[in-house]
Formats: C-alpha cells, sequence, structure tokens
C-alpha cells in the first residue's frame, strides 16, 4: 500500500469519525453554575402585587432598556437605544393605583451603533441641546393581576401629551420590582416630522425595567 493511499485512507476515517464527536459535543449539556442555582432558589419570586415591598423604588440602570422602532421605507422596523435613564415611583400595595412614577431621559444618549448618526439624532431630530430632557409622568396607574396600564404625559421635545404605557408586571424578589412595558405614539404630534413617510411617523417604545427599594 503507498503512502498516498494510507493517508487518504486516513482522511476517510477522520471524516467518519466527525459526525458523531459533533454529535457527542452537542448532547453534552453545560453544568449549572451551583451558586447560581443556590441564589435563584433563595429569590421568593412573587408574582402578587399585593406582595410586594410598599416604598420607594429607584430604577437600576444596569437592568434596564429603553428602545425605540420606527419604520424605514417600509423596508424595515429601525431599532435605537436610548442609554441614559433614571427615575422611580412611590409603591403602595393596598393602593397600587394610587401609585406615582417618572421617569427621566438623556436624549444625547441615543445609541445606534453608530456614534456619527446617533449625534446626528440628537441634534437634528431631538434638539437635545434645547430640550434637555425627554420625561414621562404617570396620572393614573391601573392594575389588573399582571397587567398595568400606565396613563401619564410624554414631555419630549418641549411638547406635552398624554401616552398610555401598557405594562407586564414579571414580579418582585429582595426589595427588587421588574416590568416590561411598552407605548407608541405619532412623533409629528411633538414637533419631530422630518422625512415623514420615508420615516415613519409612528414610534413605539419597547421598555424593561427593574427597580430597587431604596
Amino acid at each position: 500500500m503507498t503512502t498516498r493511499t494510507i493517508t487518504a485512507t486516513a482522511f476517510l476515517a477522520l471524516l467518519i469519525s466527525m459526525p458523531i464527536a459533533v454529535a457527542a459535543q452537542t448532547d453534552t449539556k453545560p453544568a449549572e453554575d451551583a451558586s447560581a442555582v443556590s441564589q435563584y432558589k433563595n429569590l421568593n419570586l412573587t408574582r402578587d402585587p399585593k406582595a410586594a415591598a410598599a416604598g420607594e423604588y429607584k430604577l437600576d440602570p444596569h437592568h434596564t432598556s429603553v428602545t425605540a422602532k420606527l419604520a424605514h421605507m417600509d423596508l424595515s422596523r429601525y431599532t435605537l437605544r436610548l442609554d441614559s435613564v433614571s427615575g422611580g415611583f412611590t409603591f403602595d400595595p393596598s393602593q397600587a393605583t394610587a401609585s406615582a412614577l417618572k421617569i427621566s431621559i438623556d436624549p444625547k444618549s441615543v445609541s445606534t451603533g453608530d456614534p456619527v448618526f446617533d449625534k446626528r439624532i440628537a441634534q437634528r431630530y431631538f434638539e437635545a441641546d434645547k430640550f434637555a430632557t425627554i420625561t414621562f409622568t404617570s396620572a393614573s396607574v391601573k392594575v389588573s393581576g399582571e397587567h398595568v396600564v400606565v396613563d401619564g404625559v410624554l414631555d419630549f421635545h418641549g411638547v406635552r401629551k398624554p401616552v398610555t404605557l401598557k405594562v407586564i408586571y414579571r414580579g418582585f424578589a429582595q426589595s427588587r420590582m421588574g416590568f416590561s412595558g411598552e407605548a407608541s405614539f405619532k412623533r409629528s404630534d411633538f414637533g419631530v416630522g422630518e422625512w415623514i413617510p420615508l420615516e415613519g411617523d409612528e414610534v413605539s417604545i419597547l421598555i424593561e425595567a427593574e427597580f430597587v427599594k431604596s
């Protein structure tokens, strides 16, 4: 048998064995972190709003994201983030409908992954030097199980208008509350009408947020 034949045979054997090795790797599940498992079991997570502690809650910026989405040429729903967010609310489990919420966003913190484009949005669309803060302040809060409807006022680009925030209550654990929310509005209602309809007028806001009892 020639050297070339031996080499070809060895290569063929390697190819045959590869799927078995890949399958073996795929079937192997990574071990769970023992410390994380222990901490998760001790969370005592509850999704009953009445079981949450009363008091003042501050937004946790490390576990919060605010994303805006709008149509671009009707080909995609373009997204951008607003990274500098602060705020909080007062919570009383016996009167959840009276809870107060105020959120502030720095319009200069817009993030698309392109710093040049970010600056253009902040200056041309948001006019961030003139209107330095975007705020949402609740007027009423209605709770029905895990579903919450927050009616409030959005102060954006120097215009104040009512906006409704639809929220899912994710639960309470160790002095921490979590929510997912969404709202929509027309940017032209707030004096930001450039490039409509090439760029959509309807803006969707998606929020993931955690608050910590202070």
